[in-house]
């Protein structure tokens, strides 16, 4: 496989993996298992894509990570913050708390109140809105539109606040 294809590749299935989980999450209990099992491979896969992005582009300089982040940024928005590879590593780590959490405590994990939910939303909606669409291009873009689009049309206000484990 193509070092680039795998890279782009596994947050496109993460990408997907996640807007499968999202529209899945709390619809009935065999949905919500789905769910789950699409929510774990997707963060699982933007991890992969983490480590093949600091292989294969980045060769493990995490200077060179940051500089090249920084300037995408400023590339898309005038502003070449360095930070911004920090919020990146800050979303998978809520991510993978949020992924335990539900395999640790379900029932707790499905009774969150909706504020958080919407909070959670907002936040993985705004990252992938960033890394889907306006980071991305191609195959990679439509799969972030496709992805995005089908999770806010899935809001939390239709889901049913019922406990599954």
């Amino acid at each position: 496989m193509q070092p680039e294809l795998a890279v782009r590749g596994t947050m496109i299935v993460a990408t997907l993996a996640w807007a499968a989980g999202e529209t899945l999450m709390r619809r009935s209990p065999q949905a919500d298992r789905l769910a789950r099992a699409a929510w774990t491979v997707a963060i699982l896969l933007a991890a992969i894509h983490v480590v093949l992005a600091f292989h294969f582009v980045y060769t493990w300089n995490h200077e060179t990570a940051v500089a090249e982040t920084a300037r995408q940024s400023a590339e898309r928005f005038g502003v070449g913050w360095r930070g911004s590879i920090y919020v990146n590593y800050v979303f998978l780590a809520i991510w993978l708390a949020d992924v335990c959490w539900w395999w640790i405590a379900p029932a707790s994990h499905a009774s969150r109140s909706m504020r958080l939910e919407i909070a959670r939303l907002a936040t993985f909606v705004f990252m992938f809105v960033n890394g889907a669409i306006i980071f991305a291009s191609g195959i990679g873009r439509l799969a972030g539109v496709a992805a995005v689009t089908a999770v806010l049309l899935a809001s939390p206000a239709s889901r049913s606040r019922t406990q599954y484990a």
